[in-house]
């Protein structure tokens, strides 16, 4: 390409000029619209303005872009005509419009009023045709009888644990009687024991060899999976080896299992399917629109899929709230049968205190009995009014202790190479932040809490790059190596060699520190990066008022991290802001699931 080109394709003017300049529209965008106008010869400033808006949108986790209801900034912009806009993505080259055509070579699609990149649609698409041929197929042939001597069997074998609710049960009934079914709920509410259930159960039903696989998003959203798993089956004779029918694969991430390999292939599709009998995805709000797409390739016809997560929790990081598309539409057990294949948990087992409550508030948008549980405190909350900085932290005087108290137990585990207790001091508190970057972000936080453990504890982080006790988070996957994104660990000292303990269920991996060549110390971690995991105890950073991350979805995450206390950082106006703020991702999904 000549310079005079790619000068016309970054170069920005009219009205994407002023757009930018405004922060609505990133840079890329700007790029994507110039290069598709000298592509295509499309030259009227609204249709690619249109364009930038469309991968800004799918930059903040949208699939498609609302025409109607796009949400313009305060700033006074020379927004389009609704009407005249639309008619100009219809007639314009580097747009098809109506969900007939097949996949085309214009890069851009119109559908309803909603504008998608064209291979955000095909995504979407493909997801939608594999869930409705899921419900069209006869349901799986179970005998009620059968199922409910399963059941008794199952309970006779199970020797302690909790008696599972009307809820629970009718989880299991109906994760065995359909194809496809959701188990949704939120932390606590029994999730993983229903799984454990549910597996037992099927284990006394069939009568031949039965593949399960099970996955979650992240490494350390699988451990704990198979951790809880574990917990929950400990109760019964029918653990480990002892199953009778069933072969149970330990838990693993999504990506491993479909084989992923770089540029966002995978080796498990339509022509090579996955093998297993039954597929239970935990955390499934974590999903992104693409991999779930992959996932529906690679998944034969035959496969139950069973769904598990909270659709209030924070959408996936990439394009899409697949989960929360799927509760909001409904899915019914097949075409012929409409009770609906979601069951939703809602009593608690872990919370019943003012966790609970705080949890119940936000997601209720019950903005003044949120502000008055944290203003009681007591022994599970505490909030302090403030703006947060970094520069703060040793003048928080319960947080600065805290933070000393599990830095100088991590080091002191870490040096006598005790790995169990260095990540159990790891995970004993856990500080949240919305941003990665500036005064609110990860990187300012993670330095501060390093700053003030260097100064309770002599030689801390002073002996190069893998010093005893730093914290860490993976951050790709390296499936040679067991490794996944999102892992965390604490470089230890074991048998005189620098190894990373890696948390894993009871007993943690250890890695050569030379082996790892995607890290970071992590003495904070952003709530997104937190899913799927839980802590002793959560501080949670909330940005100021006009923050984008500032939403409901990711206080509520945060704060049900936390299992004994939670401490927030942000002043009221913060707090009010993302309890009233949901979370906006536009989609297509859920609207014409419910077609």
């Amino acid at each position: 390409m000549s310079d005079d080109v790619f000068e016309s394709s970054v170069v920005a003017t009219g009205l994407l000029a002023d757009f930018s300049t405004a922060g609505a529209i990133s840079w890329n965008g700007v790029q994507l619209a110039r290069t598709l106008s000298w592509l295509t010869g499309e030259q009227r400033p609204e249709v690619l303005l249109a364009v930038a808006l469309c991968l800004r949108a799918q930059e903040s986790g949208s699939v498609c872009l609302p025409i109607d209801d796009l949400q313009p900034p305060p700033e006074k912009l020379a927004w389009p005509d609704r009407k005249g806009w639309l008619s100009m993505l219809a007639d314009s080259p580097l747009v098809a419009v109506g969900d007939q055509p097949e996949a085309n070579q214009r890069p851009l699609r119109l559908v309803d009023r909603q504008l998608y990149l064209e291979r955000n649609w095909q995504s979407e698409e493909r997801v939608r045709i594999a869930l409705t041929s899921r419900i069209s197929l006869p349901p799986p042939p179970v005998c009620p009888e059968q199922l409910n001597d399963a059941f008794e069997q199952a309970r006779s074998l199970a020797t302690s644990g909790p008696v599972l609710t009307t809820a629970q049960r009718d989880a299991v009934r109906t994760s065995i009687s359909s194809w496809t079914s959701v188990i949704a709920g939120g932390p606590g509410t029994g999730k993983t024991t229903t799984i454990a259930q549910l597996l037992r159960v099927l284990d006394n039903l069939v009568t031949t060899r039965t593949s399960v696989a099970l996955a979650s998003f992240t490494g350390k959203a699988a451990a704990r999976m198979q951790e809880s798993l574990d917990a929950s089956l400990a109760g019964s004779e029918l653990r480990g080896p002892a199953w009778q029918h069933l072969q149970v694969r330990p838990a693993t991430t999504l990506h491993a299992l479909l084989g992923a390999r770089p540029g966002g292939h995978m080796t498990r599709n339509a022509g090579n399917p996955l093998p297993h009998d039954l597929l239970i995805i935990d955390e499934m709000s974590m999903v992104s629109l693409d991999l779930m797409a992959a996932l529906m390739a690679a998944l034969r016809p035959t496969t139950r899929l069973v769904m598990v997560g909270d659709p209030h929790q924070l959408s996936s990081v990439d394009a899409g709230a697949v989960l929360a598309d799927i509760v909001s539409a409904g899915l019914p057990m097949s075409s012929g049968d409409p009770q609906s294949a979601i069951t939703e948990l809602t009593d608690s087992h872990r919370f019943t205190g003012p966790i609970q409550e705080l949890a119940e508030a936000i997601q209720a948008a019950r903005t003044d009995d949120a502000l008055d549980l944290l203003r009681s405190g007591g022994t599970e909350l505490a909030w302090i009014d403030v703006d947060p900085d970094p520069q703060m932290l040793a003048s928080i005087e319960p947080l600065a202790r805290q933070i000393t108290v599990q830095g100088q137990e991590m080091v002191s585990a870490a040096r006598q190479g005790r790995s169990e207790q260095a990540l159990a001091a790891m995970d004993a508190h856990r500080l949240l932040c919305a941003h990665r970057h500036g005064p609110y972000g990860v990187g300012g936080w993670s330095r501060a809490v390093e700053a003030e453990i260097r100064k309770a504890v002599p030689g801390y982080a002073r002996t190069g790059e893998w010093y005893l006790g730093r914290p860490l988070l993976i951050t790709r996957n390296a499936p040679d190596l067991q490794i996944s994104n999102g892992d965390t660990g604490v470089v230890v000292l074991i048998d005189d060699q620098i190894q990373v303990a890696l948390s894993s269920g009871d007993q943690p991996r250890l890695r050569s520190p030379w082996l790892l060549d995607s890290s970071e110390t992590m003495h904070a971690m952003t709530v997104h990066k937190s899913q799927g995991s839980e802590y002793n105890s959560v501080t949670v950073v909330l940005p100021a008022t006009g923050s984008p991350l500032l939403t409901r979805e990711l206080f509520y995450t945060a704060v049900t991290r936390a299992q004994k206390h939670v401490r927030i950082l942000g002043s009221a106006e913060a707090i009010a802001q993302a309890i009233n703020t949901p979370a906006r991702r536009a989609t297509g999904l859920g609207r014409r699931l419910n077609r």
